[in-house]
């Protein structure tokens, strides 16, 4: 083989075989942030979920939305909200109400370590919560359909450390909404 075909071939296996290097104590490290994600994901348990019953329109606070030109009014039952700090979950029912007056009513629960909800639960037409027959955490998006999730993640039951807010300081923020124009900035 020629020598001036030679360089070429020795610059690409050089390349190839060249990488970050680790030291054993870094991949050490890597390897237990590893296992603690993932010990997180085996031991985290759900505690045991109680459908409450319908909402009393009495009982439900009107929830500023943080999206320009919504459709909806969004209220939460004031009497079935709960925090739930060592399951990192807090529960909730919302009534979704459109400008004609029809209402979807669920039942659901948001983790704000993991931004995921859950709907536990559909309203039904006999003013009845029905149990969803499957269940099961998902990520909550901005931009959803369904955006009060997000909403409520952000502005209302979740800390900045990401923890559930306290029932006095969630009630608080919704009676008394932050103007969203000049919201905290915190990274999602």
């Amino acid at each position: 083989m020629p020598m001036r075909n030679t360089f070429p071939l020795l610059l690409l296996i050089g390349i190839f075989f060249t990488g970050p290097c680790y030291s054993l104590e870094e991949l050490e490290a890597d390897k237990n942030d590893t296992d603690l994600i993932s010990v997180e994901k085996e031991t985290w348990k759900e505690g045991d979920v109680v459908i409450p019953a319908f909402p009393q329109s009495d009982d439900l606070i009107k929830v500023e939305i943080d999206k320009g030109e919504q459709l909806f009014n969004f209220y939460i039952d004031a009497k079935n909200l709960s925090a739930l700090p060592k399951q990192g979950v807090t529960r909730y029912t919302v009534v979704i109400e459109s400008d004609s007056g029809a209402k979807n009513v669920l039942f659901e629960g948001i983790r704000c370590q993991t931004r995921e909800y859950k709907t536990y639960a559909y309203g039904t037409y006999d003013n009845k919560l029905s149990k969803a027959i499957t269940s099961e955490w998902k990520l909550i998006r901005e931009a959803d359909s369904m955006t009060h999730r997000y909403n409520f993640y952000r502005y209302y039951l979740c800390s900045e450390y990401l923890i559930p807010n306290p029932l006095d300081i969630v009630l608080q923020k919704i009676k008394y909404p932050e103007n969203f124009q000049v919201s905290d900035e915190r990274d999602d």
